[in-house]
């Protein structure tokens, strides 16, 4: 039986765009670039070897061009990769030069977690794999100490990191986040109220011991997201029914929305949180990373609280606050119980 061998296969641009998760024109720009190579076999039409696909990404992982594009897409100029560095004894990822500043940064993705798929289960703890990657980037910017260096983490394989989650990214960063009773045991009586959301133990950029900042070169961590916003949007409709028609929707009226809308409700765009490091020698810039869905993290006062957030992502968060679609799982469910009652009546 004859097989095709890979060096006949030839793809359209839409076929890798499709294959990368990255938007047509991307392909198109780096065609044109000549960093994919393809051949253009009329005016409009490409076609890209699959070796020469291959080649590509086994040269750049996913997470690094989903990096180019974002800098793309938001007009940051063009990143460096792995540019050389004198006495430097690593090459840091990228570098990106912003208002004559040199920004540095490591990019670093999450392996799927085989032991998942098994049985059985227990307590885990979510700081683990982002305090692995904090460690791996402070060797990587060793030689980096008067410079802005950050680490970009990007994650879709099946594991349980959460890098989209403040409470979890800056619990790796600054101590696992919890409360603490002040309370004199020789008295056995409380001594002022409850502190809440302080940073315990844990934290890769505070020294275990002495308590004091350490890996003071990371100015950030930046996790990079394809944020499902079609999916957002399609519950704020369903709810926005549903609470018009006084009912509750059943699972055939949720497809056929999404069937009669697909390319609406399957949008996704590419976004970024910036958690900023408190100890930091140097700052990332605030005026970076401030696209319409992006957030930031970062210390104000005494306080470390969102500094900045997207308009449409605003827009997208108030629609979900107005209708109660921020609460939690089980007040989410006990309303719509209590919808459907009111419409079996």
């Amino acid at each position: 039986m004859f097989m095709k061998d890979v060096s006949d296969v030839y793809l359209t641009p839409e076929d890798v765009a499709e294959k990368l998760s990255l938007n047509v024109e991307t392909i198109y720009r780096w065609l044109r670039r000549r960093k994919l190579r393809g051949s253009r076999i009329s005016h409009k039409a490409w076609r890209i070897p699959e070796r020469e696909l291959t080649s590509f990404v086994r040269r750049q992982n996913v997470s690094e061009l989903l990096f180019e594009e974002y800098a793309e897409q938001y007009n940051l100029g063009a990143p460096e990769h792995e540019p050389p560095v004198p006495g430097a004894s690593s090459l840091v990822d990228y570098r990106l030069n912003h208002r004559g500043q040199a920004l540095w940064f490591e990019v670093k993705e999450f392996d799927v977690n085989p032991s998942l798929t098994g049985t059985g289960g227990g307590a885990f703890d979510p700081h683990v794999g982002i305090r692995s990657k904090i460690d791996k980037a402070k060797k990587k910017f060793r030689d980096y100490n008067n410079e802005c260096c950050s680490l970009v983490l990007f994650n879709e394989a099946f594991n349980l990191v959460h890098i989209c989650t403040p409470r979890i990214v800056l619990g790796a960063m600054l101590g696992s986040v919890g409360f603490r009773v002040p309370y004199d045991p020789a008295t056995e009586s409380y001594t002022g109220p409850i502190e809440d959301n302080i940073f315990m133990d844990g934290g890769k950029l505070i020294h275990p011991h002495l308590k004091t900042p350490q890996n003071t070169t990371i100015s950030a961590l930046i996790a990079l997201e394809r944020f499902t916003v079609g999916q957002s949007e399609l519950q704020i409709a369903v709810e926005r029914r549903e609470l018009a028609e006084q009912r509750v929707l059943p699972y055939e009226e949720h497809f056929k929305m999404l069937e009669e809308n697909r390319e609406m409700y399957s949008r996704r765009v590419l976004r970024t949180i910036v958690y900023e490091n408190p100890h930091a020698n140097k700052e990332l810039p605030r005026d970076i990373f401030v696209g319409p869905f992006d957030e930031r993290w970062g210390q104000e006062g005494d306080v470390i609280k969102q500094v900045f957030i997207g308009q449409e992502l605003q827009k997208l968060k108030e629609s979900e606050h107005n209708l109660g679609l921020d609460q939690g799982p089980f007040v989410r469910h006990a309303r719509r119980r209590a919808r459907k009652a009111q419409a079996d009546k």
